[in-house]
């Protein structure tokens, strides 16, 4: 514990350091941006909102102004070098196209997660906040019962692959959940709010399902870990922090924290410290929660052994498949 501390702080340091030199250099271009922003969201306040819709200027148009132009530039050109002269998709290792089944499950699920966005998209239209189906939840849910549908193998698993690694926010989501928006709204908070839990848990739940079938496929790893968290980035700081400033909304806290971790390591630091956190994250949906797949599977697997039950391939559709 001791050495984390003295990480950070040494990070913390440096970091302050480096951003001291920047704003001196780079006095002229900042100085120009803080105006420009300011002047379009001139009555925001300097204060962070009670309630985490409301926007602020609780970073600085300045800093605002600078994080917005790094993160953009970098998520956006690196994107163009990954699919334009990078290997793009292919180290993924994903099926070549062909027909995939879908079961009754499948449409269960999918019936699922569509009933349950139809029920925030009517709280949406409702409290005039429909700009907030942009946020990462709603953007992974319609994912996802794209996946649950899909006949197409290789698109399922596209879209699968990037689902599950822009899907760490259901888990930031269940571990510190903000329903303060249901109360204050007060608008079937007892109902609104066992929908959020429904939908997340649905998130969560899913994904593991489909580990386990193991029909989805692509290559885990390092890249696959760095693909996701740039398409993470690139719909945080290109999608969603442009609408946060045009919706006067607080899109997925572009603007400012929530009561947490965030908060409390970050300060007004939580913009730059997010996005680098994020891909350690990803580790967790996207290594870790395959890997629990695999180690129940083989423990399984080795106790219908020694209890001598027949295996998925001694039935006669594993037979078949096996031909």
């Amino acid at each position: 514990l001791e050495m984390l501390r003295a990480a950070w702080v040494v990070a913390r340091d440096g970091w302050i350091a480096f951003e001291t030199q920047a704003n001196s250099t780079l006095d002229a271009p900042l100085t120009a941006g803080a105006a420009l922003l300011h002047g379009f969201r001139p009555d925001w306040t300097t204060e962070r909102p009670v309630s985490s819709n409301p926007p602020s200027w609780f970073v600085s148009p300045r800093r605002t102004f600078a994080e917005a132009v790094c993160w953009n530039i970098f998520f956006i050109f690196t994107t163009i070098y990954i699919f334009k002269y990078g290997p793009g998709v292919r180290p993924l290792g994903l099926p070549k196209a062909g027909p995939r089944r879908v079961t009754w499950l499948d449409k269960v699920m999918g019936w699922s997660l569509i009933a349950s966005i139809a029920v925030v998209f009517w709280y949406k239209i409702v409290t005039k906040t429909v700009v907030y189906m942009l946020q990462p939840c709603h953007v992974v849910t319609l994912m996802l019962i794209y996946v649950c549908f899909c006949t197409e193998r290789r698109k399922a698993s596209i879209v699968y692959f990037f689902f599950v690694h822009m899907n760490v926010g259901t888990l930031l989501a269940l571990g510190f959940p903000d329903t303060s928006d249901y109360w204050r709204r007060n608008i079937l908070p007892e109902f609104t709010i066992f929908n959020f839990f429904f939908l997340h848990y649905l998130l969560l739940l899913i994904p593991l399902w489909y580990e386990w079938q193991g029909v989805l496929h692509f290559r885990k790893g390092a890249y696959a870990l760095f693909l996701g968290w740039i398409a993470l980035g690139l719909l945080h700081w290109t999608v969603l922090w442009p609408a946060s400033m045009l919706s006067q909304q607080n899109l997925n806290y572009t603007l400012s924290p929530p009561k947490g971790p965030l908060l409390m390591l970050g300060g007004k630091w939580f913009r730059s410290m997010q996005c680098p956190v994020t891909l350690p994250m990803l580790i967790i949906p996207g290594i870790l929660f395959p890997l629990v797949i695999f180690v129940l599977k083989a423990i399984i697997a080795t106790i219908g052994g020694l209890l001598g039950l027949p295996t998925a391939e001694d039935t006669p559709r594993g037979k078949s498949k096996g031909k």
